[in-house]
C-alpha cells in the first residue's frame, strides 16, 4: 500500500466470494481499512 501511495495510484481493488468459506480474507480486507460493497455479476457463456 505505501508503495502504491507514493506512486499515486487513487485506489485499492480486491475481489473475494461471498460465501462463508471467504470470510477469513474478508475480515483480513476490512482490517486493513478496505470497504466492502454489495456487488453482483452477471455471466453467461455465449
Amino acid at each position: 500500500m505505501t508503495e502504491m501511495r507514493a506512486r499515486g495510484v487513487p485506489f485499492a481493488v480486491i475481489g473475494t466470494g461471498g460465501d462463508d468459506g471467504h470470510a477469513p480474507a474478508r475480515a483480513l480486507y476490512e482490517r486493513h481499512g478496505f470497504t466492502g460493497l454489495p456487488l453482483v455479476r452477471y455471466y453467461r457463456t455465449l
